[in-house]
């Protein structure tokens, strides 16, 4: 906005003192409309104020941003939530956010898509989703975008078209992973699959990957696929059900949460242990460092829970100021961004692992990717 200096007219002195020929009429007329301007100003500045905040940060205003998550039912959603609350403080820091909401909904559609709607009313600027459905949440996140809303799905996949999305690209993830286990085995043997939750978008996304693996070794037997729910107890639960039916398991492939638990349900069960890979999960790298010297080994993908949450945050922003994305990251047309999981964990650097996340993280459950600014800002022009 103009300063006032910009609309009061400017005075002169001559030799005849400060105001030339000026009457005090004239003068008394000066002043009445400078009065008259510094009201408008301030009507004026209570009207950039009224106008809420989606001037954003170059009105100096920031964004509204609000979050609608699904399960929060273990640590490693927890931990998401922590790492993205740490980054919209680090935002508003900044004078970029405004205001921020996260709201979750567990596995209810119905309560996801109310939440979702009341976000819309609210007129927020940026809508993160994370979905407990792929395909049911579409219409309300349709009604979103149709509102002006950015939207951007995080972390687990739905079918729109519409909204922007930021993907781990969880199927990779998975298939490396059951490679890594059928390879143990030279492609042969009897072999258990512990899936995530049954419909969870990310966990279906995961599915197809393990099958893609499995259909590239035909001498590979699946035993059968239960669910572990990404919870070390109940995924614990479902291996000793499994072990009760089928005794001879030479393989298990587990998605994060998991692993330890399927380890934990073999020795309760006193069976030796079976080709198993690993997860970004800080007790099983506890375990793995005790045991390396055993004989134990393993191979894993750290999947942070800080990864795509933190990401979609920082490019939403980015988006909202007006940056552009580059055509390497989001092409020409399209609206998914897709992201590999980057940190590899072997027998030669798991004990460097787990020093470098206990320095950083202290006794934190999952070894996190949180995404700083300067990466955000390098995917864009």
């Amino acid at each position: 906005m103009w300063g006032l200096a910009a609309f009061i007219p400017f005075v002169e002195r001559d030799e005849g003192g400060w105001f030339c020929q000026e009457s005090l009429a004239k003068e008394m007329r000066m002043k009445k409309i400078l009065v008259l301007v510094i009201a408008l100003a301030l009507i004026g500045s209570m009207a950039v104020m009224a106008a809420g905040s989606k001037e954003g940060a170059a009105g100096g205003k920031g964004f509204r941003v609000a979050v609608s998550n699904s399960f929060i039912t273990h640590s490693w959603r927890t931990q998401m939530v922590n790492d993205l609350q740490k980054a919209v403080a680090y935002y508003q820091g900044k004078g970029l956010i405004s205001e921020f909401n996260i709201q979750h909904s567990g596995a209810d559609v119905q309560l996801q898509a109310n939440q979702i709607r009341n976000f819309i009313n609210k007129g927020v600027d940026l809508l993160i989703i994370d979905p407990t459905s792929a395909t049911a949440l579409n219409p309300v996140i349709e009604e979103a975008v149709d509102a002006k809303v950015l939207v951007i799905i995080s972390d687990e996949p739905v079918t729109s078209k519409a909204p922007y999305q930021l993907m781990p690209t969880h199927d990779v993830w998975m298939e490396k992973l059951a490679d890594y286990v059928f390879k143990r085995l030279n492609g042969k043997g009897n072999v258990v699959y512990l899936s995530g939750i049954e419909g969870a978008p990310a966990s279906d996304m995961r599915d197809k990957g393990f099958e893609r693996a499995l259909a590239r070794n035909p001498g590979i037997k699946l035993l059968t696929k239960v669910y572990g729910m990404w919870d070390p107890s109940r995924a614990q639960q479902a291996m000793a059900d499994v072990l009760a039916a089928y005794p001879n398991i030479d393989g298990v492939v587990a998605q994060d949460g998991e692993c330890l638990a399927a380890i934990r349900a073999f020795k309760a069960a006193n069976k030796p242990l079976p080709v198993i890979n690993g997860e970004g999960f800080r007790p099983f790298f506890e375990y793995w460092t005790e045991n390396l010297d055993k004989g134990f080994t393993s191979y894993a993908i750290a999947n942070g829970p800080g990864f795509s949450m933190t990401a979609a945050l920082g490019v939403g922003l980015g988006m909202l100021e007006g940056k552009k994305l580059k055509e390497s990251v989001l092409p020409k047309g399209q609206k998914v961004i897709n992201i590999n999981h980057r940190f590899e964990i072997t027998d030669k650097n798991i004990k460097d692992a787990l020093a470098e996340h206990t320095r950083l993280r202290g006794v934190e459950d999952y070894i996190d990717e949180v995404w700083t600014e300067p990466q955000v800002l390098a995917l864009f022009n």
